[in-house]
């Protein structure tokens, strides 16, 4: 009985780490930025460390996405600076004065916390993040 239990509980782990990961279409490179628009990437790469927890990311307090393991998500922005940030228990924000035509990395990660992990966002170099999404799938967003 206490095997059964065991490995049902196994099973439930499982299934809840894979429930958090990404799962949509594999990166895909936008080769034509819209006129008077910039692009920023927002992705983070899938690690065993933090992959139960997931954050909202969000561009000048307006939710975008929720950021899963594994995930990477294309935001078209207007001119200027955004601050992107994210919250679990505690937060994490960084401001990106987007041009038009340029394309930016912004790399969420997670660390240690108390109760649950806490959110790190970073803007990576175009060489780091170019290696780093390749390995991403698509988030959809939530209607």
């Amino acid at each position: 009985m206490k095997k059964r239990s065991l490995v049902l509980l196994l099973l439930l782990i499982g299934l809840f780490l894979l429930s958090s990961c990404a799962t949509g279409p594999a990166f895909k490179k936008i080769e034509t930025i819209p006129e008077n628009m910039g692009l920023v990437y927002i992705y983070r790469p899938g690690k065993a460390m933090g992959a139960a927890v997931s954050y909202q990311v969000k561009a000048n307090g307006v939710p975008i996405i929720r950021l899963n393991p594994g995930g990477y998500y294309a935001y078209l922005a207007k001119p200027g600076e955004i601050e992107f940030s994210a919250k679990t228990e505690s937060s994490s924000s960084i401001t990106i004065d987007v041009k038009p035509g340029e394309t930016y990395y912004l790399k969420g990660t997670i660390g240690i916390g108390f109760f649950v992990g806490r959110p790190h966002l970073v803007v990576v170099t175009p060489e780091v993040g170019e290696n780093e999404i390749v390995k991403c799938k698509l988030l959809e967003e939530k209607k």
